[in-house]
């Protein structure tokens, strides 16, 4: 196992690698020398050791990520969050993260922010020394709060490193490889699962920058790029596997995907257009990438998240009612150090992440089971809603939907089903008939509605009303 004992700005001061953001090629070179301009407008406003910036993914390219790296030639906190964050959740992670300074390249509403253009521009001779140490806090990530308000986890430079750099090393990424994600650089896995290690590996990193609908336009951005990885999330890959055999992988080694096994129908349409398959890893906003399937059985492939990075453990707990799978506890040396709450840090107990996901261990590989949080209690009766999500999304002509838990005056808590029309080649009845086909009573939709879209975040997630479940 290897542990870094180096902070990731003084690992890319050394790196041959390159990202190309809007279309212009930068190398890591170039950005730590950009970011010694951001770095003394950061000291001029008075930002330094564990200080919180906010930057917002507004359109500020190259120029966000020198102030990321500006930030760490401070010592500061960055956490970098999505231009399309509802107001009341980015006050929420700047309250949580503490943060004394929001960036973003377009004017702020509450008009409290610094432009990019106004830190680039300072005079870089007046940058102070380099502050961060590999134990400073490297990353502040908020999680994506589809489901209530976002939580904020810090990561430790050395711990951050050691995640990225694992991950690298599971996929032996080199010089050679090109690694392309069309999302945006919010996205946690878009700087945790391509751009630094794609960057510390000397690759060169593209990154689209596209969000929601707008992810159908990364079929052009491939054909450009050619890439070795693509990394994305279970919506992306579902919108690019519809037109059939994809134009622009041929020299594709690796698609990654952060979630659970895709469905059957999905796998196999995304396997066909991509001419690799989709692999998936458990990834969460407290750990980073935890584990990655690099199998070559068919079945692992398909029914597993894989085996843990180099340096990260997994364990289940034994379930409470003897069954058998439990809670996945995550340790190790890549993971966050804790929540951040009103700013300041609260380490997870004994060092590890107690998480919410099921799971159960074979072997060292992973097989993900459901969620605690997932279940509710129909007419006194357990009801696992991944379970139901799973099984539903089996049906023929249901495309996107999610399954929302609404009150019912004598059941108590019900799923009920809301289906995107677009992608509905079925009626409402012809759904429910398939759901009562394959699951109990009691975990049968209450009922099926029918919308033209369902909300979304960048990466696809559905946006939750307020007590809603995907």
């Amino acid at each position: 196992m290897t542990v870094e004992r180096e902070t990731l700005l003084e690992l890319l001061r050394r790196s041959r690698g390159s990202v190309v953001v809007d279309g212009r090629r930068h190398s890591a070179t170039e950005l730590v020398a950009a970011a010694r301009g951001a770095a003394a407008g950061l000291a001029a406003r008075g930002l330094g050791r564990d200080d919180g910036v906010l930057l917002v993914d507004d359109g500020g390219g190259v120029e966000l990520l020198a102030s990321l790296l500006g930030a760490w030639w401070v010592g500061a906190r960055p956490a970098v969050v999505a231009a399309s964050a509802e107001p009341d959740a980015l006050r929420a992670i700047r309250d949580q993260t503490g943060a004394a300074l929001l960036v973003r390249a377009g004017p702020s509403p509450e008009g409290d922010a610094a432009a990019y253009a106004e830190l680039l521009a300072a005079d870089a001779a007046s940058a102070p020394a380099e502050r961060c140490r590999p134990g400073d806090i490297a990353l502040d990530i908020a999680s994506s709060g589809t489901t209530g308000t976002p939580k904020c986890v810090s990561f430790s430079h050395a711990g951050l490193a050691n995640n990225v750099g694992a991950y690298a090393r599971r996929l032996e990424l080199t010089g050679d490889d090109v690694l392309y994600s069309p999302l945006p650089l919010s996205v946690a896995g878009v700087l945790g699962m391509v751009l630094l290690p794609g960057l510390l590996a000397g690759a060169t990193v593209h990154v689209g920058r596209l969000g929601g609908a707008r992810i159908a336009k990364a079929h052009r951005q491939v054909r450009l790029v050619r890439p070795t990885l693509v990394y994305g999330v279970p919506y992306m890959y579902e919108v690019l596997a519809r037109g059939g055999p994809g134009d622009g992988y041929d020299a594709l080694r690796w698609a990654i995907c952060s979630s659970a096994p895709l469905p059957g129908a999905t796998f196999d349409r995304v396997s066909e257009h991509l001419g690799v398959p989709p692999r998936s890893s458990y990834c969460l906003a407290e750990a980073g990438t935890v584990t990655l399937n690099t199998s070559s059985d068919p079945a692992t492939l398909r029914e597993t998240v894989g085996e843990p990075l180099d340096g990260m453990t997994v364990r289940v707990e034994p379930a409470a009612d003897g069954s058998s799978g439990g809670r996945i506890v995550v340790g190790g040396s890549g993971h966050g150090v804790g929540y951040r709450e009103a700013g300041v840090l609260r380490p997870f107990p004994d060092g590890e992440v107690r998480t919410s996901d099921l799971g159960t261990l074979d072997g060292g590989t992973l097989t993900l089971a459901g969620r605690a949080d997932q279940v509710i209690q129909v007419a006194g009766q357990n009801v696992d809603l991944s379970h139901v999500h799973r099984l539903v999304s089996g049906c023929p002509g249901l495309g996107d939907f999610a399954l929302l838990v609404e009150a019912h005056p004598r059941l108590g808590p019900v799923p009920v089903l809301v289906a995107e029309s677009r992608s509905l080649s079925v009626s409402p009845r012809q759904v429910l008939a398939f759901c009562r086909s394959v699951l109990r009573d009691v975990e049968v939709p209450r009922e099926v509605r029918v919308v033209a879209e369902l909300p979304r975040t960048d990466t696809g997630k559905v946006r939750l009303t307020s007590g809603g479940r995907t």
